[in-house]
């Protein structure tokens, strides 16, 4: 079904308007009725958005006159070509009709209008307009044909450039590819001929052996000078190699210094760091072994480590002698002043000697308190609690020499501990610390929690420790203080590790902190 046109009927006269309205009467026009020069100005302004088929357009009316409103419909551009019909029943003089036919009617039709005449000259106009439509359709359906087959033409060209370009891009990655194939075949073959002669070569012992059926395929000169076998256990699956403490070396895995013994051709067993790897020789899997024979290091080590021990007694030695002889000398003294004079012993005198006695005791007493294999009683407790019962005396230690502290406690779980040792660790460090800082200094003990620990922070703000100095730390007898024994920090030390808390040093021209990290008992 054809859509309807709309048909402008413009009249002063009501009556004139349904007259009209009655003869065009059809399903396929739409009749608008319109009644002043005005109304078909604004109409055509602003309220049709569709095309006109045909204006009727009466020639005396009130206000713009028929002459006057075509004018000025003329002047729009869009409205033009829009064909008009004059209607009067006024002036039939020929003077009027050409007036009408100048401002831009088509026709001139004087009323009494009949009905059939007016019926066949509007169907004449719609079916041109409705063929004007088609042209314009088809003319735009062309036009857009026109511009796709454009950019199909552009787009076409576009892929024949681009074509061009992959074919040339092409042909130099393919130049490309074949320059960087024939290097990778010249370095490949360097890289085999550098492999043989470091396999050769090499003071590690090398085997390559078939992962298929672990047969021996070829041994380097190492391998030979310190197994002692050369070139018979080629072809065989002889295996010398055997872990430590009966563990299995997983012979068909990629492995890293693992520790094994090896047997000689002497029957001799010596030790060595074994690595392996899995790689293609002509297309078939093979295992590379590669051990580093440690014998003579585990013997130097081993000798180094005695050397170190002796060394270490010595000097532990050197330091009881020294601080036990200090009181023995005075007690010595007394004794052979009372003999060679024959004087009776004094009270005060005797004073002085147990004295001297109890410093020798209470230095031995200091020095089994490093014993590794101390019996501890460790039970489970706060180590903020142990804290809160030293601050006291921590504090009053600290205003007595001009210093302050400062304690920040935060809330951590119960660690596993024994009471009287940490209670001795806290009280030597934080007595370390006020030692090393000048009066108006401030000393921080903290507790935090980490992911598995609880942190034990004690800060001072000396001026640090020399870094030749941090190595021996906990060391027995190694003091930089004027006065002490240099037993209070390896004490330290050994509580620490008899609870499994590593103690970590942070030293600075600003001050030093010792951090003891406690592991949190699990579930």
């Amino acid at each position: 079904m054809e859509q309807q046109v709309k048909i402008l009927a413009v009249d002063d006269r009501y009556e004139n308007l349904l007259a009209l309205n009655s003869i065009l009467a059809s399903s396929q026009y739409d009749i608008v009725s319109l009644q002043s020069g005005e109304e078909v100005l604004k109409y055509l302004l602003k309220e049709s958005p569709d095309p006109i088929a045909v204006i009727l357009m009466d020639v005396q009316m009130p206000g713009l006159n028929g002459y006057d409103t075509v004018e000025l419909i003329k002047q729009r551009k869009s409205c033009q070509d829009i064909p008009i019909i004059f209607l009067t029943a006024l002036s039939m003089s020929i003077e009027h009709v050409l007036k009408g036919y100048h401002v831009g009617s088509i026709d001139y039709l004087f009323k009494p209008i009949h009905p059939d005449l007016l019926k066949m000259k509007v169907d004449a106009f719609v079916k041109l307009h409705r063929y004007h439509q088609k042209i314009k359709v088809q003319s735009e359906l062309l036009q857009m044909r026109t511009l796709e087959l454009e950019e199909s033409n552009r787009r076409l060209a576009q892929a024949e450039t681009k074509l061009k370009e992959q074919n040339l891009l092409l042909e130099q990655w393919v130049e490309e590819r074949t320059s960087e194939l024939v290097d990778a075949h010249e370095k490949l073959m360097k890289s085999q001929e550098h492999f043989k002669k470091m396999f050769i070569s090499s003071p590690c012992l090398m085997a390559i052996r078939r992962l298929s059926d672990y047969i021996y395929i070829e041994v380097n000169e190492s391998w030979k000078h310190y197994t002692g076998y050369g070139d018979e256990i080629i072809g065989t699956a002889a295996n010398f190699i055997r872990p430590e403490l009966g563990e299995v070396v997983p012979i068909n895995q990629v492995i890293h210094n693992y520790k094994v013994k090896y047997e000689t051709k002497s029957k001799e067993i010596r030790t060595a760091l074994l690595s392996t790897e899995i790689i293609d020789i002509e297309d078939e899997k093979c295992l590379l072994q590669v051990a580093i024979d440690i014998t003579e290091n585990l013997r130097y080590e081993t000798e180094m480590a005695r050397l170190a021990q002796l060394n270490l007694v010595g000097e532990m030695a050197a330091g009881i002698a020294h601080e036990i002889r200090n009181p023995m000398t005075t007690i010595r003294g007394f004794l052979q002043l009372f003999r060679d004079s024959k004087r009776k012993m004094e009270k005060e005198y005797i004073h002085i000697m147990l004295e001297e006695l109890d410093r020798a005791n209470n230095i031995i007493t200091e020095y089994l308190s490093l014993a590794k294999n101390k019996r501890t009683h460790q039970q489970m407790e706060h180590l903020n609690r142990i804290i809160e019962t030293l601050q006291p005396l921590i504090q009053a230690e600290a205003v007595m020499s001009g210093k302050h502290v400062q304690f920040r406690l935060d809330d951590c779980p119960e660690l596993s501990l024994d009471d009287k040792e940490i209670r001795q660790l806290i009280l030597n460090m934080c007595m370390n610390g006020l030692e090393a800082m000048e009066a108006g200094s401030t000393l921080t003990v903290e507790t935090c929690k980490e992911a598995k620990h609880v942190v034990l922070k004690i800060s001072d703000e000396g001026t640090g420790i020399h870094e030749e100095h941090l190595e021996k730390l906990g060391r027995p007898f190694f003091t930089t203080k004027d006065h002490g024994t240099g037993l209070g920090l390896a004490i330290c030390y050994s509580i620490a590790a008899r609870h499994h808390a590593p103690i970590e040093v942070q030293s600075s021209s600003k001050g030093t902190t010792f951090l003891i990290r406690f592991a949190i008992r699990s579930e």
